[in-house]
Protein backbone atom coordinates (compact mmCIF):
# COMPACT_ATOMS: atom_id res chain seq x y z
CA UNK A 1 0.00 0.00 0.00
CA UNK A 2 2.72 2.30 1.01
CA UNK A 3 4.55 1.51 -2.45
CA UNK A 4 1.61 2.58 -4.29
CA UNK A 5 0.68 5.72 -2.14
CA UNK A 6 4.21 6.98 -3.31
CA UNK A 7 3.79 6.04 -6.67
CA UNK A 8 0.87 7.79 -6.96
CA UNK A 9 2.17 10.90 -5.32
CA UNK A 10 5.53 10.66 -7.19
CA UNK A 11 4.34 9.86 -11.22
CA UNK A 12 4.14 12.92 -13.37
CA UNK A 13 0.69 13.54 -14.27
CA UNK A 14 -1.77 15.92 -15.24
CA UNK A 15 -4.80 17.84 -12.59
CA UNK A 16 -7.48 15.79 -15.11
CA UNK A 17 -5.68 12.39 -15.09
CA UNK A 18 -5.73 12.75 -11.05
CA UNK A 19 -9.10 13.96 -11.22
CA UNK A 20 -10.75 11.44 -13.83
CA UNK A 21 -9.02 8.89 -11.86
CA UNK A 22 -6.82 7.10 -14.57
CA UNK A 23 -3.24 7.53 -12.70
CA UNK A 24 -5.27 5.67 -9.66
CA UNK A 25 -5.96 2.99 -12.48
CA UNK A 26 -2.29 2.93 -13.70
CA UNK A 27 -1.38 2.46 -9.91
CA UNK A 28 -2.99 -0.33 -9.05
CA UNK A 29 -2.33 -2.19 -12.25
CA UNK A 30 1.16 -1.56 -11.66
CA UNK A 31 0.51 -3.72 -7.97
CA UNK A 32 -1.57 -6.23 -9.76
CA UNK A 33 0.74 -6.99 -12.53
CA UNK A 34 3.60 -7.46 -9.81
CA UNK A 35 1.72 -9.66 -7.50
CA UNK A 36 0.46 -11.33 -10.41
CA UNK A 37 3.47 -11.64 -12.65
CA UNK A 38 3.77 -15.03 -12.91
CA UNK A 39 0.08 -15.75 -13.78
CA UNK A 40 0.40 -13.17 -17.02
CA UNK A 41 3.55 -14.59 -18.19
CA UNK A 42 2.10 -17.11 -20.92
CA UNK A 43 -0.30 -13.80 -21.51
CA UNK A 44 2.62 -11.35 -22.18
CA UNK A 45 4.39 -13.71 -24.63
CA UNK A 46 1.15 -14.87 -26.60
CA UNK A 47 1.14 -10.79 -27.49
CA UNK A 48 4.93 -10.66 -27.74
CA UNK A 49 4.53 -13.15 -30.65
CA UNK A 50 1.81 -11.09 -32.46
CA UNK A 51 3.34 -8.09 -32.27
CA UNK A 52 6.56 -9.63 -33.42
CA UNK A 53 4.78 -11.19 -36.68
CA UNK A 54 3.25 -7.31 -37.35
CA UNK A 55 6.82 -6.05 -36.81
CA UNK A 56 8.26 -8.60 -39.46
CA UNK A 57 5.11 -7.69 -42.00
CA UNK A 58 6.11 -4.26 -42.20
CA UNK A 59 7.86 -2.95 -45.79
CA UNK A 60 8.86 0.13 -44.29
CA UNK A 61 9.68 0.94 -40.57
CA UNK A 62 9.89 4.88 -39.62
CA UNK A 63 7.25 5.44 -36.77
CA UNK A 64 5.52 2.90 -34.58
CA UNK A 65 2.90 3.59 -31.93
CA UNK A 66 1.38 1.25 -28.99
CA UNK A 67 -1.45 2.75 -27.83
CA UNK A 68 -2.39 2.29 -24.63
CA UNK A 69 1.33 1.47 -23.51
CA UNK A 70 1.01 1.06 -19.77
CA UNK A 71 3.60 -0.53 -18.13
CA UNK A 72 5.18 -1.77 -21.62
CA UNK A 73 4.89 -5.21 -20.45
CA UNK A 74 3.05 -6.31 -23.46
CA UNK A 75 4.72 -5.05 -26.30
CA UNK A 76 8.61 -6.37 -26.79
CA UNK A 77 9.82 -2.75 -25.95
CA UNK A 78 13.77 -3.82 -27.48
CA UNK A 79 12.77 -5.17 -30.49
CA UNK A 80 10.26 -2.19 -31.58
CA UNK A 81 13.25 0.45 -30.98
CA UNK A 82 15.80 -1.74 -32.70
CA UNK A 83 13.22 -1.98 -35.64
CA UNK A 84 11.85 1.23 -35.63
CA UNK A 85 13.23 5.25 -36.27
CA UNK A 86 10.94 6.33 -34.21
CA UNK A 87 8.59 4.78 -31.05
CA UNK A 88 5.61 6.79 -29.70
CA UNK A 89 4.24 4.87 -26.34
CA UNK A 90 0.89 6.73 -26.22
CA UNK A 91 -1.27 6.52 -22.78
CA UNK A 92 -2.99 8.77 -19.89
CA UNK A 93 -0.02 8.33 -17.52
CA UNK A 94 3.64 6.67 -17.56
CA UNK A 95 4.35 5.18 -14.20
CA UNK A 96 8.34 4.94 -13.35
CA UNK A 97 8.46 1.17 -15.02
CA UNK A 98 7.56 2.51 -18.53
CA UNK A 99 9.55 5.57 -17.97
CA UNK A 100 13.03 3.56 -16.57
CA UNK A 101 12.06 1.31 -20.32
CA UNK A 102 11.63 4.54 -22.53
CA UNK A 103 15.25 6.11 -21.30
CA UNK A 104 16.98 2.95 -22.60
CA UNK A 105 16.16 3.82 -26.03
CA UNK A 106 17.17 7.34 -27.56
CA UNK A 107 14.18 6.86 -30.26
CA UNK A 108 11.28 6.26 -27.63
CA UNK A 109 9.21 8.89 -26.56
CA UNK A 110 5.95 9.35 -24.55
CA UNK A 111 3.24 10.84 -25.46
CA UNK A 112 0.51 12.06 -22.85
CA UNK A 113 -2.85 11.45 -24.59
CA UNK A 114 -6.72 9.84 -23.04
CA UNK A 115 -7.39 7.79 -26.44
CA UNK A 116 -10.80 7.20 -25.09
CA UNK A 117 -11.52 10.82 -26.14
CA UNK A 118 -13.80 11.27 -23.21
CA UNK A 119 -11.89 13.31 -20.37
CA UNK A 120 -13.73 16.63 -21.60
CA UNK A 121 -17.10 15.49 -21.06
CA UNK A 122 -16.87 13.44 -17.81
CA UNK A 123 -15.11 16.72 -16.36
CA UNK A 124 -18.15 18.71 -17.88
CA UNK A 125 -16.40 20.65 -20.53
CA UNK A 126 -18.01 19.20 -23.37
CA UNK A 127 -20.85 17.59 -24.50
CA UNK A 128 -19.55 14.48 -26.74
CA UNK A 129 -16.42 12.77 -27.23
CA UNK A 130 -13.37 13.97 -29.05
CA UNK A 131 -11.20 12.50 -31.46
CA UNK A 132 -7.81 12.03 -29.84
CA UNK A 133 -6.15 9.93 -32.09
CA UNK A 134 -7.04 12.50 -35.50
CA UNK A 135 -3.08 13.98 -35.63
CA UNK A 136 -1.80 10.55 -34.99
CA UNK A 137 -3.78 8.56 -37.80
CA UNK A 138 -3.11 11.66 -40.16
CA UNK A 139 0.65 10.90 -40.10
CA UNK A 140 1.67 9.42 -43.18
CA UNK A 141 5.52 8.05 -41.50
CA UNK A 142 3.58 5.77 -38.66
CA UNK A 143 3.92 2.05 -40.27
CA UNK A 144 2.95 0.27 -36.99
CA UNK A 145 0.19 0.93 -34.42
CA UNK A 146 -0.38 -1.50 -31.42
CA UNK A 147 -3.64 -1.14 -29.49
CA UNK A 148 -1.95 -2.76 -26.64
CA UNK A 149 -4.66 -4.38 -24.32
CA UNK A 150 -6.80 -1.61 -23.58
CA UNK A 151 -9.67 -2.26 -25.73
CA UNK A 152 -11.53 -3.50 -22.97
CA UNK A 153 -10.23 -0.92 -20.17
CA UNK A 154 -11.11 2.47 -22.57
CA UNK A 155 -15.21 2.85 -21.32
CA UNK A 156 -14.52 1.11 -17.65
CA UNK A 157 -13.43 4.65 -16.12
CA UNK A 158 -15.98 6.81 -18.16
CA UNK A 159 -18.48 4.83 -17.52
CA UNK A 160 -18.02 5.06 -13.78
CA UNK A 161 -17.47 9.12 -13.84
CA UNK A 162 -21.24 8.70 -15.93
CA UNK A 163 -22.84 6.76 -13.28
CA UNK A 164 -22.49 9.19 -10.64
CA UNK A 165 -23.55 12.00 -12.89
CA UNK A 166 -27.41 13.29 -12.94
CA UNK A 167 -30.41 10.77 -14.62
CA UNK A 168 -30.27 13.59 -18.04
CA UNK A 169 -26.54 13.04 -18.35
CA UNK A 170 -27.05 9.20 -17.87
CA UNK A 171 -29.79 8.49 -20.56
CA UNK A 172 -27.98 11.34 -23.04
CA UNK A 173 -25.22 8.84 -22.72
CA UNK A 174 -26.47 5.80 -22.26
CA UNK A 175 -24.45 3.97 -24.97
CA UNK A 176 -20.84 5.48 -23.84
CA UNK A 177 -19.27 2.46 -23.91
CA UNK A 178 -19.96 1.13 -26.71
CA UNK A 179 -19.34 4.27 -28.72
CA UNK A 180 -15.59 4.75 -26.80
CA UNK A 181 -15.13 0.81 -28.02
CA UNK A 182 -16.57 1.25 -31.58
CA UNK A 183 -14.80 4.56 -31.78
CA UNK A 184 -11.28 3.14 -30.59
CA UNK A 185 -11.65 0.37 -33.60
CA UNK A 186 -13.14 3.01 -36.25
CA UNK A 187 -9.90 5.40 -35.27
CA UNK A 188 -7.57 2.33 -36.00
CA UNK A 189 -8.63 1.49 -39.55
CA UNK A 190 -8.00 5.43 -40.18
CA UNK A 191 -4.39 4.52 -40.04
CA UNK A 192 -2.44 3.94 -43.27
CA UNK A 193 0.12 1.67 -41.97
CA UNK A 194 -0.14 -1.53 -40.22
CA UNK A 195 -1.99 -1.93 -37.56
CA UNK A 196 -2.50 -4.88 -34.69
CA UNK A 197 -4.83 -4.81 -32.33
CA UNK A 198 -4.08 -7.04 -28.72
CA UNK A 199 -7.66 -7.30 -26.71
CA UNK A 200 -9.33 -9.28 -24.75
CA UNK A 201 -13.44 -9.73 -25.26
CA UNK A 202 -14.77 -12.13 -21.86
CA UNK A 203 -13.85 -12.33 -18.57
CA UNK A 204 -14.58 -15.74 -16.60
CA UNK A 205 -15.17 -16.34 -12.92
CA UNK A 206 -13.39 -19.53 -12.75
CA UNK A 207 -13.76 -22.30 -9.46
CA UNK A 208 -10.35 -24.50 -8.03
CA UNK A 209 -12.53 -27.26 -10.44
CA UNK A 210 -12.30 -25.36 -13.49
CA UNK A 211 -16.25 -24.34 -13.22
CA UNK A 212 -17.66 -20.97 -14.73
CA UNK A 213 -19.26 -19.37 -12.41
CA UNK A 214 -20.08 -16.57 -14.54
CA UNK A 215 -19.05 -14.85 -18.35
CA UNK A 216 -19.18 -11.35 -18.65
CA UNK A 217 -18.72 -9.15 -22.19
CA UNK A 218 -15.84 -7.02 -22.46
CA UNK A 219 -16.77 -4.90 -25.36
CA UNK A 220 -20.17 -3.14 -24.77
CA UNK A 221 -21.57 -5.28 -27.01
CA UNK A 222 -19.23 -5.24 -29.91
CA UNK A 223 -17.91 -8.19 -31.96
CA UNK A 224 -14.77 -8.59 -33.40
CA UNK A 225 -13.81 -10.79 -36.73
CA UNK A 226 -11.45 -14.21 -36.33
CA UNK A 227 -8.44 -13.47 -34.73
CA UNK A 228 -5.02 -14.59 -35.69
CA UNK A 229 -4.25 -16.09 -32.31
CA UNK A 230 -6.36 -16.87 -29.42
CA UNK A 231 -5.99 -18.05 -25.77
CA UNK A 232 -6.74 -17.39 -21.69
CA UNK A 233 -5.11 -14.78 -19.57
CA UNK A 234 -5.59 -15.74 -16.08
CA UNK A 235 -6.23 -12.30 -14.93
CA UNK A 236 -6.44 -12.15 -11.22
CA UNK A 237 -5.52 -15.79 -9.91
CA UNK A 238 -7.30 -17.42 -6.78
CA UNK A 239 -7.19 -15.56 -4.24
CA UNK A 240 -6.32 -12.45 -5.55
CA UNK A 241 -9.63 -10.54 -6.33
CA UNK A 242 -11.97 -13.81 -4.41
CA UNK A 243 -11.11 -16.68 -2.74
CA UNK A 244 -13.38 -19.15 -4.07
CA UNK A 245 -12.62 -18.34 -7.94
CA UNK A 246 -9.92 -17.12 -10.78
CA UNK A 247 -10.78 -14.43 -13.14
CA UNK A 248 -9.69 -15.35 -16.80
CA UNK A 249 -10.02 -13.55 -19.99
CA UNK A 250 -10.45 -14.80 -23.07
CA UNK A 251 -7.79 -12.74 -25.05
CA UNK A 252 -7.43 -12.21 -28.80
CA UNK A 253 -4.09 -11.19 -31.17
CA UNK A 254 -4.68 -9.76 -34.75
CA UNK A 255 -1.08 -9.30 -36.52
CA UNK A 256 -3.11 -7.54 -38.91
CA UNK A 257 -6.51 -5.37 -38.39
CA UNK A 258 -7.17 -3.76 -41.29
CA UNK A 259 -6.85 -7.65 -43.15
CA UNK A 260 -8.80 -9.13 -40.34
CA UNK A 261 -11.46 -6.22 -40.75
CA UNK A 262 -11.23 -7.02 -44.71
CA UNK A 263 -11.64 -10.63 -44.49
CA UNK A 264 -14.82 -10.23 -41.67
CA UNK A 265 -16.35 -7.97 -44.10
CA UNK A 266 -16.45 -10.91 -46.87
CA UNK A 267 -17.49 -13.41 -44.95
CA UNK A 268 -20.59 -11.64 -43.78
CA UNK A 269 -21.20 -10.50 -47.51
CA UNK A 270 -20.88 -13.95 -48.60
CA UNK A 271 -18.41 -13.18 -50.96
CA UNK A 272 -14.45 -15.20 -50.33
CA UNK A 273 -12.80 -15.07 -46.89
CA UNK A 274 -9.46 -15.20 -48.86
Amino acid sequence: MLAEVVTWLATPASLDARRTGHLTAAVSLWSRGFRCRRAWGPHEAHCHAVVDRAIGACERRRTAIVLGSGLVRDVPLDRLAAAFETVLLVDVVHLWPARWKARRHRNVRLVDLDITGSTDLILDRATGLSDPLARLAADPSVDLVISANCLSQLALLPLERLAAMNSSKRRRHADLGRRIVEGHLVALERFSGRVCLLTDSEGRDVDAEGRVLERRDLLEGVTLPPADEDWDWELAPIGEQAPDHAIVHRAHGFADWHGSVARGRRARSGGPAR
